[in-house]
């Protein structure tokens, strides 16, 4: 039956446990370690602590999103992981102290919160290790049944990045009598997976699926197991009918609501908090280069609808006397205040009034120029699949890749906007915002 279970824990199971610990710790330390007579905690109703133990987890794993705490980063050592643990534990006893206060008028004692941050970072470590070393005693082993080519594409993004299952040889199976031998194969050589491309009928007639899954191996489309591993869907490998079985949750008028309603949220406190930095933006702007302080440009929009982006300008006042070019990271065009605000995604500010305008959302794909968009429609085929969505100020390409920079760029940065596509939901839309703040914290674009 199954080789071995899969420790490899996802994104959303990491937030789960983290919440839980920290909830726990909050509700477990006030109960059994601290004194009755000298702690608000221990003074307050049971329903009211298991409140504030939920808020402190949601806490938790807000400033932890933040931070990076739940991505995927094996390479990464446990010390890491502590002390960002540490840094989102202090975080989230700050709201809960600010939090008691308001509701109870008194304060939280410093050791009480001592030992319910030191609880979450210990036990947040203690999973981690624990987690970690058993997925290292037991990555899945996966067997690829594609073209040689689309085996190399594979092979090359399993080395260039860290996934958590080991890629066999397609080679020694040849050896062991092809196809028709795969069932043996699989058991005797441990094989937990076998992916194959949905389009290839021949190679599905020359062996039983049933027979390898009752074996214990899992069989898998190349395109799902492509998604499930790297969060991204491969433009080369999926074509209209992918699309056309889509659930499109982002078309649903629930979910539109509630996007909107969070967008013109987000948008409002924007504006009005980072107004100041807006008029400081333009005030260096002015002083270096004078004006215009603002940059208005054409884009397509929502069903490739045409609308003016408006940005703070980031470039020379003759950037495209020779016309449009691509944007570079590190395009010799952009002002030495400009750099900054790329930067910083200080430029990105007035974005907010296209968001309350709904011409663009907070999160969606990044909306590209009219003169690229018909070059890319007639270089990619699913290109304008991206306008099935409103363009976004942020979004999973956005915090996962980097500038595209010409039209392979894109085509690698379209992966990631398939991805949304499929998986849009307003969780997604918060793992977005938050992990942008991240980015912007880091400087990074």
């Amino acid at each position: 039956m199954a080789r071995g279970s899969n420790w490899n824990l996802g994104k959303g199971a990491w937030v789960a446990v983290d919440l839980v610990v920290a909830a726990c710790s909050v509700i477990l330390v006030t109960t059994y370690w601290i004194p009755f007579e000298s702690e608000t905690l221990r003074l307050i109703s049971m329903e009211r602590l298991i409140f504030y133990g939920l808020f402190y987890g949601l806490s938790f794993v807000v400033a932890g999103e933040v931070l990076g705490l739940h991505e995927p980063q094996p390479q990464r050592s446990l010390r890491f992981h502590v002390a960002v643990a540490m840094v989102v534990a202090a975080l989230a006893c700050l709201a809960l102290l600010f939090l008691v206060y308001v509701m109870e008028f008194r304060f939280v004692g410093r050791f009480a919160l001592l030992k319910i941050g030191g609880c979450s970072v210990v036990s947040v470590a203690l999973f981690r290790a624990a987690i970690g070393s058993m997925a290292s005693r037991s990555r899945p082993r996966v067997l690829a049944l594609v073209p040689e080519r689309v085996e190399r594409d594979l092979a090359e993004r399993v080395q260039a990045e860290a996934v958590p299952f080991a890629l066999e040889d397609s080679k020694a199976l040849e050896k062991a009598g092809g196809v028709k031998a795969l069932t043996e194969f699989c058991r005797a050589q441990g094989i937990d997976e076998v992916v194959t491309m949905r389009s290839d009928r021949e190679l599905a007639r020359e062996f039983d699926l049933v027979e390898v899954m009752a074996g214990g191996t899992r069989v898998s489309d190349l395109v799902d197991f492509w998604e499930r591993s790297f969060s991204r869907v491969p433009p080369d490998y999926v074509d209209e009918s992918w699309l056309a079985r889509l659930d499109l949750r982002v078309r649903h008028p629930i979910f539109h609501r509630a996007k909107r309603f969070l967008d013109i949220l987000v948008a409002l406190i924007g504006l009005i908090a980072l107004s100041p930095i807006l008029l400081l933006a333009a005030l260096a702007i002015l002083l270096e280069s004078g004006g215009p302080v603002f940059f208005s440009q054409r884009r397509v929009g929502f069903l490739g609808r045409p609308f003016t982006l408006h940005k703070l300008r980031t470039m020379r006042r003759d950037a495209e006397a020779d016309g449009a070019k691509w944007a570079t990271e590190r395009d010799q065009r952009v002002t030495w205040v400009g750099k900054f605000l790329r930067r910083s995604r200080i430029d990105e500010i007035p974005q907010f009034w296209n968001v309350l305008k709904g011409e663009m959302s907070i999160v969606g794909p990044r909306p590209e120029r009219p003169e690229f968009v018909e070059k890319l429609n007639e270089e990619i085929p699913l290109w304008p699949c991206r306008h099935l969505v409103k363009p976004g100020l942020s979004g999973w390409a956005q915090i996962r890749f980097r500038y595209a920079a010409g039209p392979d760029e894109a085509k690698e940065k379209l992966a990631y906007d398939l991805y949304y596509l499929k998986n849009a939901s307003i969780l997604l839309d918060l793992q977005i915002i938050l992990s942008t703040l991240r980015s912007v914290t880091k400087g990074s674009r």
